[in-house]
């Protein structure tokens, strides 16, 4: 199977003697496959070497030029709020442990409503320019991005995915309040920029793939054992963050296919993964239904751990009360056929959370 051939050339933060030693054919014969699994920069920063060929520079320089400029991006934003809502906003789900060129930049605003559209006014007035709107978010894209972008996010790198709240529709699944103690800063390119600590940054992360977008890539392997791999990574928080903010479900379920993939290519399962399985359970029905469609990624989660995660998160009150406002909206024959129109996609053969 590819995805076990590019798992098997990436290796693994906890196997690092175990690296393949793939020829220039099979470096570029895998490309596309981990662009679509998110991984391809990865693994060509790992086999980068002068000698080289140069189609695979070409591809390798083309990926980490979208990175670079990708980072310039968030960092000039962050600049700009750093002058007027220093405290008030928080990247998420946008800067990798590793190589990476995501889809776009994620910012949160922690600010009421009223500040939030001053906040976005205030951005216009640097010629950022509007991409397309949600009830809780709106979408811009960098002064830099104009006629380089396309309908959906095409091109990714300019994109900028400004949220009121964390949530799809009106359905908000993380209390913003909450994760202002986790708030951390860090230098990037010469600006200060709030991003949030790893194991809510991951925890988050975790949930967000199963819902809404209900994709599991070749990221989503690498990004818990990265981060899990990391000294500095507080596993015990990480458990109390996650059952706190009843995300266990979701975890847990990515990590029994990571589990399972560890397994399978390396003969091994980290102990720290295997720690947080016996802890909370493995998802068997999820890993048997993983194996049953042939291991393959980006893998689509099946609709009974779709609806659970959703069912178990809206228990929590601030949830409940979000969707308490979602089921007004869908009193409205436009809004609901819109959402009817997303959930198809989401459960088609092919899903919505793609790299472009």
């Amino acid at each position: 199977m590819e995805n076990y051939e590019i798992i098997e050339i990436i290796g693994s933060p906890f196997e690092k003697s175990k690296f393949a030693n793939p020829d220039f054919e099979k470096l570029v014969d895998i490309y596309d496959s981990a662009f679509e699994d998110r991984v391809a920069l990865l693994y060509l920063s790992l086999y980068r070497k002068p000698s080289w060929n140069s189609l695979l520079e070409d591809m390798y320089q083309k990926l980490e030029n979208r990175r670079l400029e990708t980072l310039s991006v968030i960092s000039e934003i962050c600049g700009k709020l750093n002058a007027y809502c220093p405290n008030d906003y928080v990247v998420f789900k946008s800067l990798k442990p590793y190589p990476a060129t995501p889809n776009d930049t994620d910012i949160l605003f922690l600010n009421n409503k009223e500040d939030f559209l001053k906040t976005i006014e205030y951005l216009y007035s640097f010629d950022y320019q509007f991409h397309e709107k949600a009830p809780l978010q709106t979408t811009l894209y960098d002064p830099r991005g104009k006629g380089k972008i396309g309908p959906g996010k095409l091109g990714g790198t300019y994109y900028i995915d400004c949220y009121r709240e964390i949530s799809t529709d009106f359905y908000v699944y993380i209390n913003k309040a909450k994760l202002k103690p986790f708030i951390i800063e860090v230098d990037l390119m010469g600006n200060r920029v709030r991003c949030l600590k790893p194991e809510p940054e991951l925890a988050i992360i975790l949930f967000h793939n199963i819902f809404p977008e209900k994709t599991f890539q070749l990221e989503h392997f690498y990004l818990p054992l990265y981060y899990l791999r990391d000294e500095n990574f507080d596993v015990e928080f990480f458990i109390d963050f996650a059952e706190k903010h009843r995300l266990v479900y979701p975890v847990v379920t990515n990590l029994s296919l990571v589990e399972y993939l560890h397994r399978s290519v390396f003969n091994s399962i980290p102990d720290v993964i295997a720690e947080l399985i016996n802890k909370w359970g493995r998802n068997d029905f999820e890993v048997e239904r993983f194996t049953n469609k042939g291991s393959k990624t980006p893998y689509l989660f099946s609709g009974r751990t779709f609806w659970k995660t959703f069912a178990l998160k809206s228990i929590e009150l601030h949830t409940l009360k979000s969707l308490a406002v979602q089921g007004i909206h869908m009193l409205n024959p436009v809004f609901l056929l819109g959402v009817i129109k997303t959930l198809r996609k989401r459960f088609s053969k092919r899903g919505v959370y793609h790299l472009e």
